[in-house]
């Protein structure tokens, strides 16, 4: 048996021979040096995203660094129609004066968790996930529900899915919020957004007055309620704006640079040479004077 020093060494050797026989004959040549396995493995750990701009999306990630726990999954026929992921659920309740929050994630999501369904369904239009809990915030049954339709928008040209509500449900009585307005995605896409919440730069609006009293925080969201293939999610439609506020900075003062160039150009061109001029040998101009 050869030493790892020596089986490097021998390796070398012939490497060396090689390039040497092909430089003395001027043989244009690539080589490509492989291994058959790397010499260690470097776990990596999962990107958590702490950036609204950011986008780390759950259907691009790196072998070797899975997400912490599998998407909830609605089946319908045999077949996925509906994913749900997030980092966090929570929901919070406005009693005596302060608001008490319960962490939805634990039932949710991870290794052996299988949150119910009933009352869950989907179809070519509509969708509709119903997380099934209980002894929420000493409530002995509490739903999450989400809402969400399919339709075609004539002046895009395509089809679009919106999540139209977001309810809780909670021993016979409901809290909804309307997310049509920021909850959107095309039909062949998912939605993903850092954060989403009725409270901070809210995505979801209560319906009544009675609904304030209740909040609701997702973390890390993203769902597909339409178009879904396999257990993966789609190509993400992530909430975050284009136009961050570095941007906006360098596009105002650009504009700012522009306004003042362009104006001492102008004051420039307005300059006028005279177009009489006083010659020194010549008669001397004189101005005449009236009355």
């Amino acid at each position: 048996m050869m030493s790892v020093k020596e089986v490097l060494s021998g390796n070398d050797e012939v490497i060396g021979q090689v390039l040497r026989i092909m430089g003395s004959q001027s043989v244009p040549y690539t080589a490509i040096y492989t291994a058959l396995r790397p010499s260690r493995v470097i776990e990596e750990s999962f990107a958590e995203v702490r950036s609204v701009g950011a986008r780390a999306l759950l259907q691009y990630r790196r072998e070797g660094s899975p997400v912490p726990y599998a998407p909830v999954e609605f089946k319908e026929r045999g077949s996925t129609c509906i994913l749900l992921w997030a980092k966090n659920l929570s929901v919070s309740e406005y009693r005596s004066g302060k608001w008490e929050r319960h962490n939805l994630s634990p039932k949710t999501f991870g290794e052996g968790v299988s949150p119910k369904l009933e009352g869950s369904s989907c179809n070519a239009t509509h969708s509709r996930l119903v997380l099934n809990y209980e002894n929420v915030l000493s409530y002995r049954s509490f739903k999450l529900v989400f809402v969400m339709t399919q339709r075609l928008y004539k002046v895009s040209a395509r089809r679009w899915f919106t999540m139209d509500l977001v309810q809780l449900e909670y021993d016979g009585k409901r809290a909804s919020f309307n997310a049509s307005r920021g909850i959107y995605a095309p039909a062949e896409f998912s939605y993903r957004c850092h954060s989403v919440s009725s409270f901070r730069y809210p995505q979801l609006t209560p319906r009544s007055a009675k609904d304030s009293d209740w909040r609701i925080s997702f973390d890390d969201f993203q769902i597909q309620g339409f178009n879904v293939t396999g257990k993966e999610f789609s190509y993400a439609s992530d909430c975050a704006g284009f136009f961050t506020p570095g941007i906006w900075m360098g596009l105002l003062t650009s504009a700012l640079m522009v306004l003042l160039l362009t104006y001492g150009l102008h004051m420039i061109m307005q300059l006028h040479t005279m177009d009489r001029f006083d010659d020194p040998k010549g008669p001397a101009i004189s101005v005449p004077q009236t009355e």
